[in-house]
């Protein structure tokens, strides 16, 4: 999934971590060996290049964690607490004794001088936008920058670090959450190339070797004061695979421990294969397939043909039949993960009613041009599942509405490129997933300057001053009718076409089986038994 950095007052420390117990699938000698599938070989391993490393999750530990409980779950983590009096200026108290696997203390001025150099534009972190919402980051990403700090970071004392953002934002604990906000040591601060090979962390993991195109070995560092218990993995060995068709097939061959985020088109196989034993369904809706259409493709601006090709789409077959089973219809901009944001039916036109559409296409004079869907094509289950979607609507549209389709697969770099460039000629269909679950990670991607807009580079004024205080707010019932109603004026404009929800599944052997899940099945987090009948 391409997947970029999206984003109550006192936080008290308490954290328990889910337990990762060791899986005796691939014992080494007494060394207890997950095994795990990394698809594809990555370029760079730390976090603020990759936002979504799983391998770095094991290097780090953030200084707050999501329990994923609800919307509002942060719980303490490298932090001892996070306070703040008006959601602007928030303190950051440092456990103390903390330390980098290389022995480096970690201080206020640690993760100061860390995210200053990931701020400023100069450096060319991939994850700069992680603190965009601290006062001066702006200065700092200008043309020719004339400082390179941020104001609003504030060293008080050793364990203490002051952030002055440049609005109310009570999102900023899950912000800090991200592993991109995780701390770099000295020697990767002076060498950021190197330390994109070969990271040190100050996680339950430290790093030990990437053989290329081979696979990825973490080791337990024992030095670790967070919670995870003895009997954790020793090690976990992200095996590279080109094609997750063939990790899925080494999971069924005993190979492989655990794949995550499984393509749906390899579920029924799965469903027949491994049985309920060998899959797991991720329960948090933290994903949405959409259609986003970019606001400079001109034959597709009014309204009106975006509404009649959403009321054109059947959902519950979509759903249903073409994914067998394993989405649900969506038909809001939002997740249910988010909290009480969130309504099931926030989009009116998101309905089936060809009638509805004719209408609404003859009001609008027609299709001027040939409707061109773009969509990530990779070949295998994956890429299989977005061709089967792309075909279904293209034949819907043709049959309901008498549009002249394109269709344009392309691989998932170029599909991002085009998009980055504002290069797309039509809509482009899109797997979005959050960091952190807030509204904000669904609806920033249509204002100016949110993450996802260069996507759509839709952007209404009236919708981000709503969002804007929702997120000054610090009233969850307050910001949810606020949010709801920044929706409903971006669903006026449809400048994205919501489609379903994907089920998230896990296939994995007898032994690697989950047991108390840690977020999205993160290795770290995800407590692993063995079976009924298997020997661990």
């Amino acid at each position: 999934m391409a997947q970029k950095l999206r984003r109550r007052l006192v936080l008290a420390a308490g954290m328990c971590l889910a337990l990762l117990a060791g899986c005796g699938a691939h014992d080494t000698g007494s060394a207890r060996v997950l095994q795990v599938a990394q698809y594809p070989d990555p370029d760079e391993l730390n976090s603020q290049q990759d936002e979504g490393s799983q391998v770095y999750m094991g290097l780090c530990e953030p200084l707050v964690g999501l329990g994923f409980a609800d919307a509002g779950d942060i719980r303490m983590r490298g932090a001892e607490r996070i306070d703040t009096a008006d959601g602007r200026v928030w303190t950051i108290k440092l456990r103390p004794g903390r330390k980098f696997h290389n022995g480096e203390p970690i201080s206020a001025q640690t993760y100061a001088d860390t995210w200053n150099a990931v701020s400023y534009g100069p450096n060319a972190y991939k994850a700069s936008s992680t603190f965009s919402a601290i006062d001066g980051y702006d200065e700092l990403n200008e043309d020719e920058p004339k400082r390179d700090t941020l104001r609003g970071l504030e060293v008080l004392d050793e364990l203490t670090l002051r952030v002055t953002l440049t609005k109310p934002d009570y999102d900023f604990p899950k912000i800090i959450a991200s592993y991109s906000a995780c701390p770099i040591p000295k020697e990767g601060l002076a060498d950021p190339t190197g330390y994109s090979q070969a990271p040190i962390g100050n996680g339950p993991y430290r790093f030990v070797r990437w053989d290329r195109n081979e696979r990825i070995v973490l080791q337990r560092w024992h030095d670790y004061q967070g919670e995870l218990p003895p009997d954790a993995a020793e090690e976990i060995h992200f095996n590279i695979y080109q094609s997750q068709d063939t990790a899925y097939r080494d999971v069924q061959a005993g190979q492989l421990d655990v794949l995550r985020n499984m393509p749906g088109g390899l579920l029924q196989d799965a469903r027949n294969q491994l049985g309920d034993t060998g899959l797991f369904t991720i329960p948090q809706q933290r994903q949405i397939t959409q259609m986003l259409i970019p606001d400079y493709v001109e034959s597709l601006h009014d309204p009106r043909l975006r509404k009649a090709i959403s009321l054109s789409l059947d959902r519950d077959a979509m759903a249903g039949a073409l994914m067998r089973g394993s989405a649900t219809p969506a038909r809001s901009l939002l997740v249910s993960a988010v909290g009480p944001a969130y309504r099931a039916d926030a989009c009116a036109d998101c309905r089936f009613d060809p009638d509805r559409a004719r209408q609404l296409v003859a009001e609008a004079g027609g299709f001027r041009e040939p409707v061109v869907i773009w969509y990530s094509n990779t070949g295998g289950g994956g890429g299989t599942e977005m061709s089967q979607v792309a075909l279904a609507i293209a034949n819907a549209l043709r049959q309901e509405l008498g549009a002249d389709v394109r269709l344009r697969p392309v691989l998932p770099a170029q599909l991002k490129q085009a998009q980055n460039d504002g290069t797309l000629t039509g809509p482009a269909l899109s797997l979005w997933g959050d960091i952190y679950p807030s509204p904000d990670q669904y609806l920033g991607m249509f204002r100016e300057g949110g993450d996802g807009n260069e996507y759509t580079q839709y952007d209404n004024p009236r919708a981000n001053e709503l969002i804007n205080q929702a997120l000054g707010t610090g009233d969850e019932q307050q910001a949810a009718q606020l949010w709801q109603r920044a929706e409903d004026l971006i669903l006026a404009d449809m400048p994205a076409i919501p489609l379903y929800y994907p089920a998230i599944y896990a296939a994995h052997t007898p032994c690697a089986t989950p047991e108390t899940l840690g977020g999205d099945l993160q290795y770290y987090l995800t407590a692993f038994k063995c079976g009924p009948g298997r020997e661990e």
